[in-house]
């Protein structure tokens, strides 16, 4: 019996993973398409996260099925629950890229944008937190946790700067200002996808030591 439970465990830690997987290969290629104006590219990533919450809805299946047939305790019912918990978090940076892409369209229907640097960075960045997150989850890491959470620090700043130089691109030109608007509010959904991604981690915690930091 404890043997099927943690081969069905395992297989919610792998779910788990292929979600995160999925919404961070979405925001990496929505990115990718904003920064070369790839209209096309946008719209696959829109077929793409239109599956997410399908996913969220198999691994909650899977988590209500777990809790009704086993009954776990303790330490495996923190897994369950926590898993829970992540899932809808997995789910938003989903919408997030959805977001994204739909401004990407518009961006590209446009002219292609200048689009800063550092919101490639960001990108990367929220990229990373996600995965680290999940792989905190599924190897119960709580040090892995804590970096996605120190790396938040870095993606407000960039947020910050990318804000700044769009304002002044604003200032400098008003004809620039509804393109550059547009970024500033793609660059706060990447910042919304870190915030996630510290949820996730900080969840991760919680599975491990059963308090939420």
């Amino acid at each position: 019996m404890r043997k099927s439970f943690d081969s069905e465990l395992l297989e919610l830690g792998e779910s788990m993973t292929a979600m995160a997987d999925t919404v961070r290969n979405a925001i990496e290629e929505v990115t990718r398409s904003l920064c070369e104006g790839d209209e096309a590219a946008a719209h696959a990533v829109l077929s793409a996260t239109a599956g997410v919450d399908q996913m969220e809805r198999e691994i909650e299946n899977h988590c209500l099925s777990l809790l009704l047939r086993q009954q776990p305790v303790a330490r495996d019912l923190r897994t369950i629950s926590t898993a829970l918990k992540m899932v809808t978090d997995l789910q938003r940076i989903g919408d997030q890229a959805t977001n994204i892409a739909e401004l990407a369209i518009l961006l590209a229907k446009q002219g292609r944008a200048q689009v800063p640097e550092h919101i490639r960075t960001m990108s990367r960045k929220a990229g990373i937190m996600v995965s680290q997150a999940i792989a905190a989850y599924t190897d119960r890491d709580v040090e892995q946790a804590h970096a996605v959470v120190n790396l938040d620090d870095e993606v407000d700043d960039l947020f910050a700067q990318v804000k700044a130089e769009l304002i002044d691109r604003i200032l400098e030109n008003r004809e620039n200002a509804d393109a550059a608007i547009d970024l500033i509010i793609i660059a706060k959904y990447l910042e919304r996808v870190a915030d996630h991604a510290v949820n996730i981690a900080q969840w991760a915690v919680f599975c491990v030591t059963g308090q939420l930091e």
